[in-house]
């Protein structure tokens, strides 16, 4: 590593800040002495060829002080950058610092614990202290490693061809720690209204100095969370990528022999993080931002919506499209088994099919027409039995609808203060549906324009009238065949038994009007599979989903409903172009 316990025991992330603000002052003074020579420049009256000389001078020194004032509001930048990452460092040491003393510990320099226990039972006390000082030191260094890379890599580009600092536009200015908590508790609509009063500078400057805050505020605008998730990604692959030199590490640490199971499940969990962050790089690679695509630039449009990291993993909403300008937007849920790492590239690929669809069903050009794979909840796990108890329980389905009504909530707020009212619909499959239902009772009304749900367990409520989408805007898709996930978790048909909770079969629902349920166009539909109605073995046989004992249970065309060639996507096009 290159950074040392020794070392990392001593920052400081006021000094730091100090140091930020001692570059900041020094900056200004140059920025004094290069308007001083510009006013000398503009006030200066000599001619011949040593006036012109003396000028050329005085433009050449002009040039050189606002480069260097530049290049020191990236150096404040970068810094100011840091010094939360450092917060967090000091925080773990004085963690790691608290434990050990508690343990009867010391570190040492090199950062290896040693316990001064003598007790009775001193070996085996001595070795359970040491780990877990051991592993409160790996922390840190894990932190530290990241913070130092993060540091000398926004350092390193400071003054390089391409390299700006939003510091040094006009009228910008930093954030307060009051007003940081005020913009995180702002509600979408205040959101909203706020960043519709900053300048496109400030907007720029506070995506780049503050993106954790920014790239998932909902009623931002899509290219701003988008400019702020970039950065966001960028730091959390380094900061993966730490943690796992540092786990792989503790892993093979003697000391920490006692930590090596949950350091291993540490290091999966990273693992799979890591590979989500190269999905998602790889995903908006294939296209360009959406701030670049709106200043003329040619290209796909693709933005990065939304980049956490909370919960079970990572999560990810990807857009294609201008969702700040379209005039249709489609949201797509996906449900049971679906992670970024696994799922993201397919999700984006049919919700191109799907904004294709509504292009063509609606006589629009493309550029009308936005569409989002919403990956923004933790979708339960692949249909197992170690998942059952998630896939038939409507928690993480409410959970992650608190989140997407927040975000259609955000992006309705964001555009009744840009480009004005978009046809907004939402698109729930499997659990998603659910999720999607729960969410469209929570929306305000107006939001969503339209709801369509298809492959549903359940609609998320027992009762159509709790839904903020107007009757007549309600729709619904079910595959004939191959989709035994229908209706599982909703009230069966003259019975008052529940399997699931999850709500109403929204295909039995006469709130809803039908759409095509003809998949068969795709190349991969197993027209051989068995009927999709659940209704006769799930109150009898509902285990037999997970262990596969029951032989009618089949999920061939669960997810067929986006494909290509399929009348499904072209239905569903209709209802997002406006034209059903």
């Amino acid at each position: 590593m290159s950074v040392e316990w020794s070392q990392v025991k001593t920052w400081s992330s006021s000094g730091l800040s100090a140091y930020s603000g001692t570059v900041s002052s020094k900056r200004d003074r140059v920025l004094q002495q290069a308007e001083s020579i510009q006013k000398n420049i503009s006030g200066f009256q000599g001619q011949g060829d040593t006036a012109d000389a003396l000028r050329t001078a005085m433009g050449t020194a002009h040039t050189a002080l606002s480069t260097l004032a530049d290049d020191l509001a990236e150096v404040c930048d970068a810094l100011d950058a840091a010094v939360p990452n450092v917060e967090q460092v000091e925080s773990a040491v004085n963690t790691a610092l608290e434990v050990a003393k508690t343990c009867q510990c010391t570190i040492s320099d090199s950062g290896v614990p040693v316990c001064h226990y003598s007790g009775d039972d001193a070996e085996t006390y001595r070795n359970a202290a040491v780990a877990g000082v051991a592993a409160q030191v790996s922390n840190v260094m894990a932190l530290a490693s990241y913070a130092d890379e993060s540091l000398k890599r926004a350092l390193a580009k400071v003054g390089t061809p391409g390299s700006t600092s939003s510091a040094s536009g006009q009228g910008t200015h930093k954030l307060s720690k009051t007003e940081q908590e005020r913009f995180k508790n702002m509600s979408p609509e205040e959101r909203a209204a706020y960043w519709s009063k900053q300048s496109y500078e400030q907007k720029q400057y506070l995506c780049d100095h503050y993106p954790e805050m920014v790239g998932n505020a909902d009623g931002v605008e899509g290219w701003a969370r988008d400019r702020a998730n970039r950065i966001n990604l960028r730091e959390k692959r380094l900061a993966t990528e730490k943690q796992i030199e540092t786990l792989k590490e503790a892993i093979n640490d003697p000391n920490q022999a006692a930590f090596v199971p949950l350091n291993r499940q540490k290091l999966e969990k990273a693992e799979e993080a890591l590979k989500s962050y190269k999905v998602i790089s790889s995903s908006i690679g294939n296209g360009i931002s959406l701030e670049d695509y709106q200043h003329g630039k040619t290209g796909k449009p693709i933005s990065l919506l939304t980049l956490q990291d909370d919960g079970r993993r990572v999560k990810a909403a990807v857009a294609q499209g201008d969702v700040d300008n379209a005039a249709h937007i489609g949201t797509f849920v996906p449900g049971i088994g679906t992670t970024v790492n696994g799922s993201l590239k397919d999700y984006i690929r049919q919700t191109e099919n799907l904004r294709q669809a509504a292009a063509d069903q609606g006589n629009l050009a493309l550029k009308d027409v936005a569409t989002v794979a919403w990956l923004g909840y933790d979708a339960p796990g692949d249909a197992k039995f170690e998942n059952l108890s998630d896939i038939t329980s409507p928690k993480l389905a409410r959970a992650g609808s608190d989140r997407l009504a927040g975000f259609l909530n955000g992006m309705q707020a964001s555009r009744e203060h840009g480009a004005g009212d978009a046809h907004m619909t939402l698109v729930g499959h499997s659990y998603g549906s659910t999720t999607s239902g729960m969410a469209a009772t929570k929306v305000h009304d107006g939001v969503i324009d339209d709801l369509v749900l298809c492959g549903s367990p359940g609609m998320g409520t027992y009762n159509a009238s709790d839904l903020h989408v107007a009757e007549g805007h309600r729709w619904v898709s079910g595959v004939p065949n191959g989709d035994s996930v229908q209706g599982m978790g909703s009230i069966l048909p003259g019975s008052t038994i529940r399997w699931g909770h999850l709500g109403t079969n929204p295909m039995y629902d006469k709130t809803f009007t039908h759409l095509s349920n003809d998949a068969t166009g795709y190349a991969k539909y197993n027209h051989d599979a068995p009927l999709s109605d659940s209704h006769f073995w799930v109150a009898a046989n509902a285990i037999g989903l997970f262990t596969g004992i029951h032989p009618s249970l089949n999920f061939d065309n669960h997810s067929v409903y986006l494909e290509d060639g399929t009348e499904t996507v072209q239905d569903f096009g209709r209802v997002v172009a406006g034209v059903k």
